[in-house]
């Protein structure tokens, strides 16, 4: 899995969409990122990449902002990204733009009718 930085990630998701036009499909999961998985994060990499730290207002635990972390997956191919609370509103322009370039690739989905069984 790729960890790139939040604006390439959405230069390699748009990537993704157009390569899903022809065949496959593309995947996006975003989650919050907790305490626990910053510290299981900042032992498997020495350091945190760029957004990894918890954003503090003022020393209650209920003002700790967290970054999200954002995954995509087109067949085999995987990237990731980190996005910081004060980089999201940013990000989340930048991903919608995306979504609503490639949103015209979309299929409604083929739905049959069940016929129901009249039972005697």
């Amino acid at each position: 899995m790729k960890e790139l930085d939040p604006l390439t990630f959405t230069v390699e998701l748009g990537q993704f969409y157009e390569k899903a036009k022809t065949a496959g499909n593309v995947s996006v999961t975003m989650k919050r990122m907790t305490a626990k998985r910053l510290i299981r994060a900042s032992k498997v990499k020495k350091e945190m990449p760029k957004g990894g730290d918890a954003v503090v207002n003022n020393s209650n635990n209920s003002d700790v902002q967290y970054p999200c972390l954002v995954r995509a997956v087109y067949k085999n191919q995987k990237i990731s990204t980190i996005v910081a609370p004060e980089d999201f509103q940013k990000f989340q322009n930048a991903y919608g733009t995306v979504l609503r370039a490639y949103m015209d690739t979309l299929k409604k989905k083929d739905r049959s009718k069940k016929v129901k069984k009249v039972s005697k």
